[in-house]
């Protein structure tokens, strides 16, 4: 640290400590004061849509990771071999296996696992690509920015603790220059007439740092005013068309992933219509019944 950003720093904490015992008024700008909270809220409601963006695509990972879990399970219903994902071992295993154990439609859990596995590979990334691009990195620049009026807001605080300072001392030398001055007219003082121009060359020469001070805090005091009234309200320039993008976005997600289920759902149809006209699935579902009656489990 430099000698005058020492000095700086000394004199900031001698005014933390006036301010504290109450010799010293803190300058207040409400005008200020109002600017900065709208500020405050909307940082804050940056920070929540950038956490809650995380959250959907990793909510949303987390789902078809759970979906995949949950077609491995159902899968294990229909028959007993190895299965790897995108490799379909039912041959290998009705060879090895027992002729009941391997179910002919065994290929329905195996085509929605590769669905939901194609949804993970090759859906989702399309989708993170335009939302990283059109939704996650405005939001982070949106951040960014409220980082920088952080940094001039702690700035204008630093200024102001200078102009607070400067005020104070200047106060308190032009009461001291005044004290003298009604001693040497009123009480005619003759002997402190020196004493009185040395305060007065003083306290001209403390107005000097005293303008200096004033008119930095000043100008950043009123450019930041500015600055974040202009910011708050181009907010919505920017969180419409990523509002926008978000929706198309959610729009292709879901609507492939429904045109791929409602492909499976035909098949599925498909399979039961062509039982049902072949008078196979009312024997098939009677089939299952009659085993499932002649179980005793009264007797185990």
């Amino acid at each position: 640290m430099s000698w005058v950003g020492f000095k700086k720093a000394v004199n900031r904490a001698g005014a933390h400590v006036i301010l504290r015992t109450n010799k010293g008024e803190p300058s207040v700008d409400p005008e200020f004061d109002v600017q900065e909270a709208n500020f405050r809220k909307l940082e804050t409601y940056t920070n929540e849509l950038d956490q809650e963006l995380g959250r959907f695509v990793g909510n949303f990972e987390n789902l078809l990771e759970t979906q995949i879990n949950m077609a491995r399970t159902l899968d294990s219903f229909y028959g007993d071999y190895s299965f790897e994902l995108k490799a379909d071992k039912r041959s290998e295993a009705a060879e090895a296996a027992e002729e009941h154990k391997v179910n002919p439609r065994d290929g329905i859990s195996l085509n929605y696992l590769q669905m939901v596995e194609d949804i993970k590979d090759n859906i989702l990334p399309e989708i993170l690509e335009p939302m990283s691009i059109t939704v996650v990195e405005p939001i982070n620049e949106l951040k960014k920015y409220n980082d920088e009026i952080n940094k001039l807001i702690k700035k204008r605080a630093r200024k102001k603790v200078d102009y607070d300072v400067s005020r104070f001392k200047l106060s308190k030398l032009q009461s001291e220059y005044e004290a003298i001055e009604r001693q040497v007219t009123e009480q005619h003082h003759t002997e402190k007439t020196d004493q009185l121009q040395k305060s007065l060359d003083k306290l001209q020469k403390f107005k000097v740092e005293y303008d200096e001070a004033e008119n930095i805090y000043t100008d950043i005091n009123t450019r930041l005013k500015n600055e974040i009234e202009q910011f708050i309200a181009l907010r919505l320039s920017l969180v419409d068309p990523t509002f926008e993008s978000f929706i198309k976005i959610q729009l292709k997600l879901y609507g492939d992933i429904y045109a791929r289920l409602e492909q499976k759902q035909q098949q599925l149809d498909a399979m039961t219509v062509e039982e049902h006209e072949e008078d196979k699935l009312d024997a098939r579902l009677e089939e299952i019944l009659s085993r499932m009656r002649a179980l005793d489990i009264k007797n185990l």
